[in-house]
């Protein structure tokens, strides 16, 4: 499968919107910082043994900065997922280095690595990882006050006007179960947007949500980059969220195709990955 090049020419905007314009390598939508917030470095991470092994990296290197949405893209199986959970110190890889904020993460001691997750990183994963007995609101609230030891009145706060901004102020006070998968999959990322987080990975989190809820989604994860200077590292196989980019990653067979290319893609390229049906299932 051919990878992608630098990618410079406009992308059509979400359902049928007015185009965006494509932004030059040397010239990004922000103003980068000049040292790397992440750092990963010959990155290796196979599954299974001898000849059932599957090499999921082999040799991946890249550096991602403050204020910057990067997409990271490529077909199943192409190591996306993974590079992502090794890159946000969920998964050992079997070898090579992760440095965020200057500090090795697979260095440190499980309780050091848990505790820089806590106060820098932000996750949103497809299967929601909601807690069942707790309602949407307490869903965030619980992330404020372990997370960033928020009192009791001004987690609600920030709960609820994070929960209305992802139109879900009617259903704060309801639970997992009776919330729809679209309902589910804001809640996460409502989660993961209220803590400010220096780091903010998302493993397709537009997959569950409808045309609407999903632009308005990847906004959010726009503004966390450009206007909070968090890094936004994105898992997606959908084409229309390439316009809202600052980086697009490929991956193919567990390597980079060109790491750090350039912004949004046109149409026609997109078409070249091996993408899923886009977002079509109502929140």
């Amino acid at each position: 499968m051919p990878c992608l090049y630098h990618l410079l020419a406009q992308i059509s905007g979400w359902c049928g919107r007015r185009n965006r314009s494509a932004i030059p390598v040397s010239a990004p939508a922000i103003c980068r910082h000049n040292r790397p917030a992440l750092i990963g470095s010959h990155l290796h991470r196979s599954f299974g043994s001898g000849t059932t092994r599957t090499l999921a990296l082999s040799d991946v290197s890249l550096n991602l900065y403050q204020g910057e949405l990067n997409l990271l893209m490529g077909p199943s199986g192409s190591g996306k997922s993974t590079l992502l959970a090794v890159l946000s110190a969920l998964l050992r890889p079997d070898s090579g280095t992760v440095i965020a904020l200057e500090k090795s993460l697979w260095g440190m001691n499980d309780r050091e690595r848990e505790r820089f997750r806590l106060r820098h990183c932000s996750y949103i994963f497809q299967g929601y990882n909601l807690f069942p007995a707790l309602t949407a609101r307490q869903q965030l609230e619980v992330v404020l006050r372990w997370g960033e030891g928020v009192g009791g009145s001004e987690a609600r706060k920030r709960a609820e006007a994070m929960l209305a901004q992802l139109g879900l102020a009617k259903q704060m006070h309801l639970r997992p179960a009776q919330l729809s998968g679209g309902e589910k999959q804001r809640v996460a990322i409502a989660r993961a947007l209220v803590k400010n987080p220096t780091f903010l990975f998302a493993d397709e989190p537009t997959s569950a949500l409808d045309w609407e809820n999903g632009q308005q989604v990847i906004e959010l994860l726009q503004a966390s980059a450009r206007e909070r200077q968090a890094m936004v590292l994105v898992v997606t196989h959908d084409p229309r969220l390439m316009a809202f980019a600052d980086r697009v990653i490929e991956m193919a067979d567990g390597k980079l195709c060109v790491p750090g290319s350039s912004p949004a893609a046109n149409a026609e390229t997109a078409t070249r990955l091996q993408f899923r049906p886009p977002m079509v299932a109502a929140g």
